[in-house]
């Protein structure tokens, strides 16, 4: 093993290391010459065999090569796949533990990235309180979604020009990094326990009708991706083929996709077309073989009818965790009227809706929006509306502070990069009573949150909620009063 000198950690080199806790994203941390490195893959505990990767200016990224040791509380996963997959990337550790590092990263990441002085920022992660564990800790996941592809490819040149040789057509994950190719899996507990069957009865369509697999790198090929979602609380169930193919071709193919029209429980078959570039179609065109092209989900007393691509919450009984812990750290009452920013299609406004006196909503993905329209008129619901639009655009413009609406709580719930500036100067301008902001990365809400506390906020909570077991997510939603 190579010894760094110096204090300098060059690429390429070799280490020993005991790794010291986990960070968000998953990954190990362990020091060298008193620098950071992250080890993707390792767990508290253990002495591991790294390689250095990369080195940054204040720290580095290392490959794992070997555990020397193992960590204590580590444990068997239970998937035959944990090593390959890379999706549940703490399957090996017990779930108290999880949840236990996931709070600790939360505490973690607000003292150290928040943009305050020091004095403040210690004062935030006593804020955070004890996680909510998900009410399922396997089989939890009402969307699924696995590629076809093939498990190896290399290319040839023939006559001048390069030629892709696909081997082995599956079904399957990526590797993370390894698009090009996937993993064949037979089981996946997060999702359904009755999916290892139908990946069988998968397996022996694709060999029946010979179908070509698609291939990312020629853009050729049929099959392309399976969608599956579910709903936990209804048993409906869809299955959705997403393929490289117009409706004419595909025409002569529904007769074999049918053959999971008899599925049990199965309320929807549908074939989609995608013969864009990216895996997830902009414009799908959806043909419905089977039943309706949705099935249906409850949440509390709501209910909200699931296409193949709306928005909805991946967890659902860690959903109604969530979205209690919102109301009840809000706890917003009758004269209040709350804005809802990037609601999706709705359900947490719908859920706030009867304790408060308006809801308004704003999302800018069109389907989405539809979605909304309609399941609030599902549910009955009178006090909530909704506008298209990019939140910051929206209120700059249909919904400026002085204007229509004085609203009293907003609700944001933004993407992982966190409130576009425009957007935070507007929720500033609006000076609620009352603001959540229900964040899925602690990076970008300790941004924004440190942009808030000196625009005229306290922080009076921070909840986090564990609404995927087994890898590095975390939910949480902080609560902040105007002071």
């Amino acid at each position: 093993m190579s010894i760094s000198q110096e204090g300098t950690l060059p690429q390429g080199s070799t280490h020993v290391v005991t790794i010291e806790k986990l960070t968000f994203g998953g990954a190990g941390m362990a020091r060298i010459d008193g620098k950071t490195v992250f080890v993707p893959g390792t767990l508290p505990g253990q002495k591991v065999e790294i390689t250095i990767l990369k080195n940054k200016e204040n720290y580095c990224e290392a490959r794992l090569d070997k555990v020397q040791r193992k960590a204590k509380d580590e444990i068997q996963p239970r998937c035959r796949h944990f090593v390959d997959c890379g999706g549940c990337v703490w399957q090996n550790l017990p779930y108290d533990r999880q949840i236990s590092y996931k709070e600790e990263i939360v505490r973690e990441t607000l003292e150290h990235l928040t943009p305050l002085d020091a004095a403040e920022r210690k004062k935030l992660p006593g804020r955070v309180m004890k996680i909510i564990p998900s009410p399922q800790v396997f089989h939890y996941r009402n969307k699924l979604e696995l590629s076809f592809g093939f498990q190896s490819m290399h290319t040839e040149q023939v006559n001048g020009k390069r030629v892709y040789l696909d081997e082995n057509p599956s079904i399957g994950f990526h590797k993370p990094g390894q698009w090009s190719t996937v993993l064949p899996v037979e089981e996946c507990h997060l999702y359904d326990e009755q999916l290892p069957t139908l990946l069988t009865d998968i397996r022996r369509f694709m060999q029946d009708t010979r179908l070509p697999v698609y291939n990312p790198k020629t853009h050729k090929g049929i099959l392309r991706t399976l969608l599956l979602r579910r709903g936990v609380q209804t048993g409906e169930q869809m299955i959705a083929f997403i393929v490289n193919a117009r409706k004419k071709e595909l025409e002569p193919l529904f007769q074999y996709f049918m053959r999971f029209g008899g599925r049990s429980g199965l309320k929807s078959l549908l074939v989609v077309e995608n013969q864009g570039l990216n895996d997830k179609p902009e414009h799908p065109k959806i043909h419905t073989l089977v039943g309706d092209a949705f099935i249906s989900e409850q949440l509390f007393d709501l209910h909200f009818n699931i296409s193949p691509f709306s928005f909805f919450q991946t967890n659902t009984l860690a959903a109604e965790k969530l979205y209690q812990a919102i109301a009840q750290g809000a706890d917003f009452g009758p004269r209040d009227t709350v804005l809802d920013a990037y609601c999706g299609m709705g359900t947490i406004g719908q859920y706030l809706a009867r304790f408060c006196e308006k809801v308004v909503g704003i999302e800018s993905h069109p389907d989405a929006i539809e979605d909304a329209l309609k399941s609030a008129g599902k549910n009955r619901i009178g006090n909530i509306s909704f506008y298209k639009g990019r939140v910051e655009q929206v209120l700059s413009q249909q919904l400026k502070a002085g204007g229509k609406y004085k609203f009293t709580g907003i609700i944001v719930d933004p993407p992982r990069a966190g409130l576009h500036p425009q957007a935070r100067e507007a929720v500033v301008e609006h000076a609620p009573e009352k603001l959540v902001y229900v964040s899925c990365n602690p990076a970008t809400f300790a941004r924004d949150l440190g942009y808030f506390l000196q625009g005229g906020y306290e922080l009076r909570s921070v909840q986090p909620v564990d609404m995927f077991p087994h890898t590095a997510h975390i939910e949480m939603v902080g609560v902040l009063q105007k002071k």
